[in-house]
């Protein structure tokens, strides 16, 4: 009991530190029409074309979903609104990939390292990371170019940060700079996460999607499986974390929506968790929820 309170403890001062904001926030408008996006968005879909249950990790046997990684290792660090963009943009290329072995992991580092005008350590937002690889030369690279370190660096350099993106050592252990993976931003925007359908119809259609959230609370914190069930009124937001499916439960007939956070695969179901969909749990059927292909 001691170890969760201090875990507790040591989550908190992510968020109570972090300036995570959802779009409307981070660019200080009142709605969706003045965020800046691109390319057209999917068409909402009809009630009646959703399925009752659709969930990324398992489409016809295939593993579209990345797996759930941690943001507290090696550092502590309020990079969430990283690891929703990069994991979700991770699915999506997978998922146009339709099912070839292709393995991409994008790396929440590099954001912190070379789009620092979408956020920090102390938080950020995932649409203005979109945006900024959309308007770079630089693109993201992968895992194996830039493992998670959960620190900031200064970009001061004599050479651009899109050089200093990949790196690598020879046997003798000799380091240099390699031209990695690139992946690039085409189409970016964000759906109105009241409209849950519109939610369904975005997930459904392209592929997961980063949505922010309030993560102080026990249910969550404390979270080890099922469907949390907390309709409690919690302040405002402090996380990000990527929608990537839902369902209704046979037993309870309660539906849910399936989550992945970034605390680790410790953490909840594998690091995912599932929560009651339509009664506005830790506000996350508000504001708005942030894509890019």
């Amino acid at each position: 009991h001691r170890g969760k309170s201090a875990q507790r403890r040591h989550r908190h001062s992510v968020g109570a530190k972090g300036g995570v904001k959802d779009a409307l926030q981070w660019y200080g408008v009142s709605s969706i029409s003045e965020l800046p996006s691109r390319g057209a968005r999917s068409p909402k879909l009809k009630s009646t074309e959703l399925p009752v249950a659709h969930d990324w990790r398992n489409v016809d046997g295939i593993r579209y979903a990345t797996g759930s990684k941690t943001q507290q290792v090696p550092h502590i660090c309020g990079a969430c609104w990283a690891f929703a963009a990069t994991g979700s943009l991770s699915d999506r290329v997978r998922i146009a990939a339709k099912g070839t072995p292709i393995e991409v992991d994008l790396s929440p580092q590099n954001l912190l390292n070379c789009h620092t005008d979408a956020g920090t350590c102390l938080g950020g937002n995932s649409l203005a990371a979109f945006e900024s690889v959309y308007n770079s030369t630089t693109g993201l690279t992968d895992l194996t170019c830039q493992p998670y370190e959960g620190v900031d660096y200064s970009n001061w350099g004599e050479s651009d940060c899109a050089d200093r993106m990949c790196l690598t050592h020879d046997l003798y252990g000799e380091s240099y700079w390699v031209n990695g993976t690139r992946v690039f931003v085409d189409s970016y925007g964000a759906v109105d996460a009241t409209d849950l359908e519109a939610l369904m119809s975005e997930v459904l259609q392209n592929g997961p999607i980063a949505c922010y959230m309030y993560a102080h609370s026990e249910s969550f914190e404390d979270y080890t499986g099922g469907i949390i069930t907390d309709a409690t009124e919690y302040p405002g937001i402090t996380h990000v974390v990527a929608l990537v499916g839902w369902g209704t439960d046979t037993e309870s007939g309660l539906d849910y929506w399936v989550v992945r956070n970034s605390y680790g695969t410790f953490w909840g179901e594998q690091g995912f968790y599932r929560v009651q969909r339509g009664i506005n749990a830790f506000n996350m059927e508000s504001g708005v929820c942030e894509y890019a292909t």
